[in-house]
């Protein structure tokens, strides 16, 4: 089972509160934070450590909470782990408002996409041309950019499973919409699974997953969440 916790992202918060969070995020992010120069990014960071934080002490059932009990390393690929707990596996995504992190005994990938106007010429860049047909026969307007969307989360999704982010390329793996998994074309027999989750009015989000996923519980977190 994957669960996925959401929370908008903080917007302002006194001096004192800001350190009570950042007290709660491992030492790598704590740094870039410490280092942003842009307030929106420094709060959307600190909103992702914190909540990394709060599912992880949820999950080993940490119920003192006082410092952040995990450290993050690095795959050759990039993709973050937990040093402390290697078989919990996590992934963060943010955008517009909100940040979910995935929690999950297996590998998984999680993105949330925040559905806006869509760039011309974007869709033609970067996906295959059977993605590119899909989304042509589809309908115009707010139902075409929906589903860009939600295509986009799933590639989105995928490249952050197997850890090679945007270097893999969206246009290199097919998505199969009948049974709900993505074929990588360089890896012959290769599937990940995958199931979407649109119940947040203006995004498109998805789960990713090397075993079948016909669900993911999401978990919405109020502000405040620590405490």
């Amino acid at each position: 089972m994957v669960t996925v916790y959401y929370v908008e992202v903080f917007t302002r918060l006194a001096e004192e509160r800001f350190k009570f969070y950042l007290d709660k995020v491992e030492e790598e992010r704590k740094k870039k934070i410490l280092l942003m120069k842009n307030e929106e990014g420094r709060l959307q960071s600190l909103t992702a450590g914190s909540l990394l934080y709060l599912a992880l002490c949820g999950r080993i059932g940490d119920e003192e909470r006082h410092r952040a009990p995990f450290s993050i390393g690095y795959e050759k690929s990039g993709k973050p782990y937990l040093r402390e707990y290697p078989d919990i596996h996590f992934n963060l995504s943010h955008s517009g408002a909100y940040v979910c992190c995935g929690l999950s005994d297996s590998p998984v990938g999680v993105d949330i996409q925040k559905i806006t106007d869509v760039k011309k010429g974007l869709a033609g860049r970067f996906f295959t041309e059977e993605d590119n047909r899909r989304l042509n026969n589809a309908c115009s307007g707010e139902e075409r950019k929906a589903f860009f969307f939600r295509m986009w989360s799933i590639k989105e999704s995928f490249i952050k499973l197997t850890g090679r982010g945007m270097a893999q390329g969206l246009d290199t793996f097919e998505i199969d919409w009948e049974k709900n998994r993505v074929h990588d074309r360089g890896k012959s027999g290769t599937y990940a699974y995958f199931t979407t989750w649109d119940a947040l009015t203006g995004y498109s989000a998805c789960v990713c997953s090397w075993e079948p996923v016909e669900s993911a519980e999401w978990k919405r977190i109020t502000a405040g969440f620590l405490y």
